[in-house]
C-alpha cells in the first residue's frame, strides 16, 4: 500500500493559508452554533480534519464549505448531548436544580443551531441571509422566516425578563 500524499502534493499553498486565515472567523461560528459545553476548537478541528480528508477538487468554495460542516458537526453534538440527557434523566433522582438568575446566553442556547448560525453569519459577521441560508444549508426564504421568529422569540424573552425586573 502507498503512503498517502503530503499535504503539499494535494493542496497549494493559496489554499493552505486561506485556512490558516480562516481559522478564527471559524472559531467565532463555531462558538455560535456549538453548544457552551463544546469546545470551537473541536469543531473546527473537526471541520479541517474533514476537509483534509476529502478530495481537493469536490471542494469549490472553502469557507462556506468548513462553516457546513461545523454546523453539522454542532447539530450531531447536540443529538448526541440530547441522547445522553434522556438517559440521565431515566437514571437520576427527582432532585433538580435550576439557575436563579437565567443570562440571555440561555435564551441564545434555546434556539437550534442552525437558526443560531444564521444569526450569527447575518448580524455579526455581516453575511447576507441568502449566504448564510447556504452555509447552513436552508433556502433563503426559509431562513428569512427563521431569523424573523428567532429575533422576535429573543426580543420577547429579554422584554419579560426586564419585566420581571
Amino acid at each position: 500500500m502507498e503512503p498517502p500524499e503530503s499535504i503539499d502534493g494535494r493542496w497549494d499553498a493559496d489554499t493552505l493559508r486561506e485556512l490558516e486565515n480562516l481559522y478564527e472567523p471559524l472559531r467565532r461560528f463555531a462558538a455560535m452554533v456549538g453548544r457552551w459545553e463544546v469546545e470551537p476548537d473541536d469543531l473546527v478541528q473537526e471541520a479541517y480534519a474533514r476537509f483534509l480528508k476529502a478530495e481537493p477538487r469536490a471542494v469549490r468554495d472553502l469557507g462556506p464549505y468548513l462553516r457546513r460542516v461545523i454546523a453539522n458537526a454542532a447539530i450531531d453534538e447536540r443529538r448526541r448531548s440530547r441522547r445522553a440527557e434522556a438517559a440521565r434523566l431515566r437514571i437520576a433522582t427527582d432532585a433538580k436544580t435550576a439557575d436563579t438568575y437565567p443570562s440571555e446566553l440561555a435564551d441564545l442556547l434555546r434556539l437550534d443551531p442552525q437558526v443560531r448560525g444564521l444569526l450569527y453569519l447575518v448580524e455579526v459577521e455581516g453575511e447576507s441571509v441568502t449566504a448564510a441560508a447556504r452555509v447552513v444549508g436552508m433556502g433563503p426564504a426559509s431562513a428569512r422566516m427563521a431569523l424573523t421568529r428567532a429575533r422576535r422569540r429573543l426580543r420577547a424573552e429579554l422584554e419579560a425578563e426586564r419585566d420581571d425586573d
